[in-house]
């Protein structure tokens, strides 16, 4: 009886979404390698106007940067949003400046990919909207399927 309810344990933990969360700023005219340097956050990396975007296959339309956190499994977005933001606080003021200064867009995005019927909760806390517009950032939601 116990393998049983392990193996339900493990059929559930396989069918937990699995939430990829970014933060990208964007350029048209402003080429962006100098923040890997400049911020130097964990997971930040810049691409071209040009270069075919990852797993697209079509070409990417502004010059851009952008962190992002490893894939987890939760049914929280917040819970994902919030570690991003977490990862990005030590720079966030320099961010914003460089935002405002340089007019670039700001992303939120978020990659979930999930089993039929498992949803994640499509929630942010009031601290987590008021997190993001601090960054004047959009936020995305695309959905797969794993």
């Amino acid at each position: 009886m116990a393998s049983t309810m392990l193996d339900i344990d493990a059929d559930l933990a396989l069918r937990t979404p699995v939430v990829s969360a970014s933060f990208r700023l964007t350029s048209e005219r402003h080429v962006l390698d100098h923040l890997v340097r400049e911020f130097n956050i964990e997971g930040g990396q810049c691409w071209q106007k040009g270069d075919a975007e990852e797993g697209l296959g079509s070409a990417r339309r502004a010059y851009g940067w952008s962190v992002t956190l490893p894939p987890q499994r939760t049914y929280s977005v917040d819970t994902a949003i919030n570690e991003l933001l977490l990862r990005l606080a030590p720079e966030r003021d320099a961010i914003i400046q460089l935002i405002r200064l340089m007019e670039l867009d700001a992303h939120v995005c978020l990659e979930v990919k999930l089993a039929p019927a498992n949803l994640p909760v499509l929630h942010a806390a009031p601290s987590t909207i008021a997190a993001m517009a601090a960054y004047n950032a959009a936020c995305s939601v695309e959905f797969r399927e794993l």
